[in-house]
């Protein structure tokens, strides 16, 4: 309010000091106007005197030159007179002049006096406003206050959370220490039954030797009693169809002559023995544990644990006899494509045409659509490295080349490429026609088979990295992403499932398609995966539709 009126004010001095001008303009007037009426009066006087002048003088005798005298005063009263009434004109125009530019200085006040009336109207309002803005301010200062108090206390709870973590941290790693070592002595325990199993079948093995010839060859000619075939015999009926999961079966894997396991998109991994006859499957178990669909299995040499990788961003390890969940490998940021056991110490031993393998795992390798590769020790259930690929994995594969470190990936930039575990970075890359989608290694590992979305099968050799022979059919077209290609159990056949139901079935060394099988008549059935019996006859194929075939 005292800058309203200081304002008021000045307006009022502005207003006072223009009339005092205006005044002073005017007095000049008045001063030209009070000397013209004086000299009027003179006029007056100078005329009476002049009358009374000239009858003395014409009484005198001297009118003649008085007259003069007095024309020549009357020239002078009328310039006189001339330059006043110039000098009037010239006040006039003044004061018109000063006139408007009263009317103008008259109008600007009024407008000013409009201009300070919103003015002090907006500063009301402003006013008004920032004493409500002064009560929010205090009462957001009083909720800051508030805050800070909370602050501070959800602070010092983090802090004893931390605490409390940490703690929980050193239990579970105590805890994961004794899993590991439990895990470890019972390894320890089923490498013991295997070496003690391996030297039975090697004493069974050298004991046969003393048979007679005859004996012996009956024996191989009748392939039903024969736990290992030297050659691979090509299905030729359908010995049953069964329903193996609640979903899509994604993958499956001979675990021994009669019993294999199956893994699908209700996340559980079960285990079948087929019947004597091998007309149908029995389930043995079901491994529980995953929250996704299981994407690949992988087994040890002893087929006592069994490794799924699934779409929950982990891969698990079980144990199969006892159907206890050993360990969980968490850490990739998308679905694990495919896992492997690896760093396997091999051992073969050949005996009268009979193969023993003997090797032990120590880790695994896990690839993922995260675009990463992850190695995995099992002791300690911690990742020991992680590889940066850039492109999504399809399938991991191991057990290639001259050591048992290295490992094979297949990726979506249409790339196969061979690692050593011990680096960072690929040892060398092969590029197809089409994104990978799988990968198999030979017996021997010299080489591998690359599926390709290019409805093409690649055999790429291990130690140059060239391919040796393509393989395509007419009618073969490669299911999806995750479908897999495999060689027969002693190599001398590779093959793969189609989308329209069938399983192609090519020669090796010549290429030549030596069969093709179906699962059903319906042509929309995908072929998800295969595995062929380790005896040599049997042909497990899964699909889409929830089944599981075997041919023979």
């Amino acid at each position: 309010m005292t800058k309203d009126a200081d304002e008021l004010t000045s307006v009022r001095l502005e207003i006072l000091n223009r009339l005092k001008q205006k005044e002073c303009q005017q007095k000049n007037l008045k001063t030209m106007l009070s000397h013209y009426c004086m000299l009027d009066q003179q006029l007056q006087q100078a005329q009476r005197s002049r009358s009374v002048s000239v009858n003395q003088e014409v009484q005198n005798g001297t009118v003649d030159e008085r007259l003069a005298v007095m024309k020549e005063e009357m020239a002078n009263v009328y310039r006189m007179k001339s330059k006043n009434d110039q000098d009037l004109i010239d006040a006039n125009r003044k004061l018109a002049d000063s006139e408007a530019r009263h009317s103008l200085v008259a109008s600007q006040r009024d407008k000013l006096r409009k201009e300070v009336g919103v003015m002090l109207d907006k500063m009301k309002t402003l006013e008004e406003e920032l004493a409500d803005l002064r009560e929010k301010n205090t009462a957001i200062n009083t909720e800051r206050v508030a805050l800070v108090a909370t602050c501070n206390f959800l602070t010092e709870k983090k802090t004893q959370l931390d605490t409390e973590r940490f703690q929980l941290l050193n239990k579970i790693r105590e805890l994961q220490e004794k899993s590991a070592e439990y895990m470890n002595a019972e390894i320890a325990l089923q490498e013991e039954r295997a070496q003690l199993r391996i030297r039975e079948q090697i004493a069974r093995a050298t004991a046969d030797l003393n048979l007679n010839d005859d004996r012996v060859l009956a024996s191989f000619e009748t392939p039903e009693a024969d736990e290992f075939m030297m050659t691979d015999v090509l299905p030729s009926e359908v010995k049953f169809r069964m329903t193996a999961h609640e979903g899509e079966v994604h993958d499956v894997e001979w675990m021994s002559d009669d019993m294999f396991a199956t893994a699908g998109s209700d996340s559980k991994v079960r285990i079948w023995r087929v019947s004597p006859n091998k007309t149908d499957a029995t389930k043995v178990s079901t491994l529980t544990g995953c929250v996704g669909p299981i994407n690949r299995l992988d087994y040890d040499a002893q087929r006592h644990v069994i490794l799924a990788s699934s779409n929950d961003k982990t891969c698990r390890l079980w144990n199969v006899d006892s159907q206890r969940l050993l360990s969980t490998f968490s850490g990739h940021s998308d679905k694990v494509s495919a896992a492997r056991q690896i760093n396997f110490n091999f051992t073969y031993a050949i005996i009268h045409n009979f193969i023993f393998r003997l090797f032990q795992s120590h880790n695994v390798i896990s690839g993922s659509a995260d675009r990463t590769i992850r190695q995995w020790d099992i002791s300690s259930i911690r990742c020991l490295r992680s590889y940066l690929v850039g492109s999504t994995i399809f399938d991991i594969a191991t057990g290639c080349g001259t050591s048992q470190a290295n490992f094979i990936s297949s990726h979506f930039d249409k790339k196969v490429r061979f690692w050593d575990a011990r680096s960072s970075e690929p040892t060398h890359a092969v590029e197809l026609g089409q994104k990978v989608s799988s990968l198999d290694v030979s017996l021997d590992g010299l080489q591998v088979l690359a599926s390709c979305r290019d409805d093409t099968l690649s055999l790429i050799d291990t130690r140059n990295y060239g391919i040796i022979h393509l393989y395509s059919a007419e009618q073969y077209k490669t299911s999806c992403d995750s479908t897999r290609a495999i060689f027969s159990s002693t190599g001398e056949f590779v093959l793969a499932g189609s989308s329209s139901s069938s399983v192609y079935i090519w020669n090796t060394k010549s290429t030549k398609l030596e069969k093709v099988v179906r699962t059903a008549r319906d042509d929309s059935n995908q072929i998800m995966s295969l595995s062929w019996n380790p005896s040599g006859r049997g042909l497990l194929a899964c699909d889409r539709q929830k089944m599981c075939t075997l041919w023979r």
